[in-house]
């Protein structure tokens, strides 16, 4: 069987469309993502100078979706200032392993915001952001009163 020039092109063509396409259609959900994301965000009344991102705007291919954590410049002060309170001097430590895998207890890095106990999840699934906000590991739902305590510590506990 001898291959031709136009079964060259049109394996090329196919070649390009199984590659294209879906980097298109990723593409332009990544765009809407960030848009409704960056709407939702100004909702809540975050400024953009005060934006700290954890992690960047991307797919999460475990749960679907795209998601961007952040905090805020004011919520790292207040988490900095609550940790270094002597009152809340155990909720600034952790425990981890060392080279031997035994368990060591650290202090957490105040000025590093991905070691930040206090951040805003945003999550774009199918035209709708959610939002979600985690304190020391006790998700909040910002509509609900249960944690109130918590949600008060945030700068911007839920949108305006």
């Amino acid at each position: 069987m001898k291959l031709t020039k136009k079964f060259w092109r049109n394996a090329a063509l196919v070649t390009i469309c199984i590659i294209a396409i879906p980097a298109i259609i990723f593409s332009a959900n990544k765009a809407n993502a960030s848009v409704a994301i960056d709407k939702k965000i100004a909702e809540y009344g975050i400024l953009k100078g005060d934006i700290v991102d954890i992690n960047k705007l991307g797919y999460d291919f475990k749960n679907g979706g795209y998601s961007r954590i952040i905090t805020t410049k004011r919520d790292m002060a207040k988490w900095k200032a609550y940790l270094e309170n002597p009152k809340h001097k155990e909720e600034n430590y952790y425990y981890g392993a060392d080279e031997n895998d035994e368990l060591i207890r650290k202090k957490k890095n105040t000025t590093d915001p991905k070691d930040t106990d206090w951040y805003y999840i945003f999550t774009y699934d199918q035209g709708v952001v959610t939002v979600d906000m985690s304190v020391f590991g006790n998700w909040i739902d910002p509509d609900g009163t249960e944690l109130e305590e918590y949600r008060a510590l945030m700068s911007y506990p839920k949108p305006n």
